[in-house]
């Protein structure tokens, strides 16, 4: 994969970062092996004798138990409610027009 200076300076526009002419080229190279490297590195990962893994942790996996509740909790939710609450929902204001 070859970055050149007018990628270089499109990313730049994007994250608003201004970047002087003479560091893009640098940057555009450093870019350009960097890809290169990773890419040939993605290409052949040595996986034999990697066992599949479900978590990356050693401690198995707490599963609770699907229970229903009716989850009435509005007293102690509306207790933390801004001013303008009321027992049915929340007033915000409002955001889009």
């Amino acid at each position: 994969m070859n970055i050149d200076k007018k990628t270089i300076q499109e990313m730049a526009f994007w994250v608003r970062v201004r970047i002087p002419d003479d560091e893009a080229e640098v940057m555009a190279k450093d870019f350009t092996e960097t890809l290169t490297w990773m890419g040939e590195r993605l290409k052949s990962p040595e996986l034999q004798n990697v066992p599949p893994m479900v978590s990356p942790f050693d401690e198995p996996i707490l599963i609770r138990k699907d229970e229903v509740t009716d989850g009435d909790k509005r007293e102690a939710v509306l207790k933390n409610a801004p001013e303008g609450a009321t027992d049915e929902f929340f007033a915000v204001p409002k955001m889009v027009e």
